[in-house]
């Protein structure tokens, strides 16, 4: 899919102005019928022109990452989950002792 740029015919009331508007599509042709489908068939004011894809800075500089650089990604991902679960795991265990201790305690009147 490609992104095409074409000039559309808005009318609104009296008044009818030019509209730069973008679809995405297999081939120019299909770009056109796609405008003509949606705004009419007078209504496409120029061609579609494909629209260069540019990547960022940051895009371009990225390297793929190697097998081996998503294996210890991976890794690391799954030490820091286990790491969350142990914490959690203490800490239920925590308010679980709490909760018993607290039921254990001898319930006096107040009053």
């Amino acid at each position: 899919m490609n992104t095409y740029t074409a000039m559309v015919a808005a009318q609104v009331g009296n008044s009818s102005r030019l509209i730069k508007t973008q679809v995405r599509a297999a081939s120019a042709g299909e770009a056109k019928w796609l405008l003509q489908a949606v705004y009419g068939f007078h209504a496409i004011a120029s061609f579609p022109t494909q629209e260069r894809e540019v990547l960022t800075t940051e895009e371009a500089a990225t390297q793929p990452v190697t097998p081996e650089q998503q294996r210890i990604a991976s890794l690391k991902t799954a030490k820091d989950r286990a790491g969350d679960a142990l914490k959690a795991e203490h800490d239920r265990q925590k308010k679980q002792n709490a909760m018993k201790t607290l039921r254990s305690l001898p319930v006096t009147p107040s009053s």
